[in-house]
């Protein structure tokens, strides 16, 4: 059971995430196409990691391409992962 603060900050993460989450999974084509989407915002849009990799899974399910393809991808799930750890790593910290 958690207690105090660290009850707070659980609730707290649970709070980012969804701020996170939820227009992550509006813009990056989850649910429906992400080209419907107004050409502004659409670098911002492929620029999401849940587009790149929406779009990599689709290419290599659905169209048969290889992996080899799909490395621009693969880079943009990469950068968002290495961004997200050392973000996180300076954020929260075990006492």
């Amino acid at each position: 059971m958690l207690v105090g603060s660290r009850a707070k900050k659980v609730e707290s993460v649970s709070g980012l995430m969804n701020l996170v989450m939820l227009p992550m999974f509006v813009f990056s084509g989850v649910f429906f196409s992400s080209d419907r989407f107004p050409a502004a915002i659409q670098p911002l849009v492929k620029a999401l990691p849940l587009t790149a990799l929406n779009d990599a899974l689709r290419a290599v399910i659905l169209e048969g391409e290889g992996l080899g393809t799909q490395l621009s991808r693969i880079a943009i799930l990469c950068a968002w992962g290495l961004f997200s750890f050392v973000l996180a790593g300076r954020m929260f910290r075990w006492n």
